[in-house]
């Protein structure tokens, strides 16, 4: 070979070398940035789980005042919505809770907002026939279309009643029958308040380690995430049902609006401009239902992350030009609208560091302890809220909780690439249809899932692929890494076998 060739070649060498290294360091600038925003909104869990500790002693006494609100002289009507679509095994057991409450019968309308395409809506008729015929006034409001969805389907209740206040349960929750008792007398003795938010517990909480993980997350929210908000004087969300609104907010705030998946955060932020407070009852519990398998859990979180970066898009800026919320009010507000970003600034970390170890075998220490400070940072972050939701409750962890806890971690990890795509969904302007989440037993009776797009091949490929490079590499470093890549494997196999199995 001449020395001609021999210098071309190591020209070129040299140059590859340096083009090499230059997106090396690109993958590891965006690992850094990534990790960044995933120990940001660590941090802000860390600070709602403080924030929640050192208003734990107000909030107890905010919520005895709110339970030791006379009950009025004269009772206000009250509205009850039951929205339902295509849920025939739940919505009979839905009419006799609310049929069950304890309030004056002509202070009291029922109505069931249903929206379905299957057998529910003559069951659902059946039912109200049978309980007007006891002396209830309750109807059955059916749409032909589901414009705006559940949004669309509350909006459309309200029109034909005029009730003071409106209590509003999903039809897989089994409100207690002296909820009205417990909360349309805080409303009353607060003309302020907007809305009433209840806690949820889980009636299917011992059916699986999915079920144990997501009751875990939940505690978590409707104790400390709620606490810690509305006791400090931050904006504290509706949640969509097990609650009581105040008409009067309802129609001052807008009304309810069906461009989010998201309708009940983005009402609550509507109201919260006007200038209207929220009470929040964490120790009046309502049982509801968590789905019971991972193709229909992860297709609730896709509606929910999605539903709230939109909301972020459509509300943050008129947020900022309020004038009823203080700045930090509105910078606690962006943290809890973005929390979801979480997934593709996960999503971008693990595609660096894959890319990274396909360039060079060699990680700088630095780098290394960035990965390990951001994985444990965010692991302490979230155990921290979780036990300590846990024990508000008065729930002793043992071995059961550390398993669901970790699963829950693990689970999380699983729906990087599925909330990465709803959030770039989201910011596309992409539309999507209110997907209902079977829950319970009634997921046996739905036919709509898996939809088309979501056969779990996307996660399993990026598991598979993320295993092999990390042997290849040697890359035994990252408890970051090797939790996501768990979670991707788990909901992606478990999302594939749940679609052969329905195709079998």
């Amino acid at each position: 070979m001449s020395q001609l060739m021999l210098t071309q070649l190591g020209a070129g060498s040299a140059i590859w070398s340096q083009v090499n290294d230059v997106f090396v360091i690109a993958a590891w600038v965006a690992f850094v940035a990534a990790l960044i925003v995933v120990c940001a909104l660590g941090l802000h869990l860390l600070i709602l789980t403080i924030t929640f500790a050192l208003n734990l002693g107000r909030g107890r006494r905010l919520e005895a005042a709110l339970a030791a609100a006379p009950m009025p002289a004269v009772l206000p009507r009250v509205l009850i919505q039951l929205p339902t679509f295509n849920e025939p095994g739940v919505v009979c057991r839905s009419l006799d809770a609310a049929a069950a409450i304890d309030w004056p019968r002509d202070k009291l309308r029922i109505q069931v907002l249903d929206d379905s395409i299957d057998g529910t809506t003559e069951i659902a008729r059946a039912k109200v026939a049978e309980l007007k015929a006891a002396g209830l006034d309750a109807e059955v409001i059916h749409r032909t279309n589901r414009e705006g969805f559940k949004a669309g389907a509350l909006k459309n209740g309200l029109e034909s009643d005029d009730s003071e206040f409106v209590a509003i349960f999903d039809a897989d929750f089994i409100p207690p029958a002296d909820i009205l008792k417990r909360t349309v007398p805080a409303l009353v003795a607060n003309q302020n308040f907007a809305y009433v938010q209840t806690r949820w517990e889980h009636l299917n909480r011992e059916t699986n380690l999915l079920t144990r993980a997501q009751a875990l997350a939940l505690d978590a929210h409707f104790t400390v995430e709620q606490g810690a908000r509305n006791w400090s004087g931050l904006f504290m969300p509706f949640n969509g049902t097990g609650g009581v609104w105040r008409r009067a907010a309802i129609d001052d705030a807008g009304g309810w609006e069906g461009d989010t998946l998201t309708e009940d955060i983005d009402l609550a932020i509507r109201a919260a401009m006007r200038g209207w407070k929220t009470g929040f009852m964490p120790s009046v519990a309502i049982p509801g239902e968590l789905p019971e398998s991972v193709p229909a859990w992860r297709q609730q979180q896709f509606r929910w992350t999605k539903g709230f970066t939109q909301v972020a898009l459509k509300l943050l800026p008129q947020v900022y030009r309020s004038p009823n919320l203080t700045f930090v009010q509105k910078f606690a507000m962006t943290f809890q609208l973005f929390q979801g970003w979480a997934y593709p600034a996960g999503a971008v970390a693990l595609f660096a560091a894959l890319a990274a170890m396909l360039l060079t075998s060699t990680q700088p220490w630095g780098i290394f302890a960035i990965g390990v400070f951001s994985t444990a940072f965010g692991g302490v972050a979230v155990f921290a809220m979780t036990m300590s939701g846990q024990l508000f409750l008065k729930r002793m962890p043992g071995i059961k909780t550390l398993i669901a806890f970790f699963t829950m971690l693990a689970l999380n990890g699983g729906l990087t690439l599925s909330n990465t795509r709803s959030i770039w969904e989201a910011v596309r302007g992409t539309p999507s249809a209110f997907v209902r989440t079977p829950k319970g037993r009634e997921a046996a009776l739905d036919k709509a899932r898996p939809t088309k797009g979501h056969s779990g091949l996307g996660e399993l490929f990026l598991a598979v692929g993320a295993i092999a490079v990390a042997i290849w590499d040697e890359a035994w470093y990252s408890p970051f890494f090797a939790l996501t890549v768990f979670g991707l494997a788990l909901v992606g196999s478990a999302t594939l076998t749940a679609r052969l199995s329905r195709q079998a």
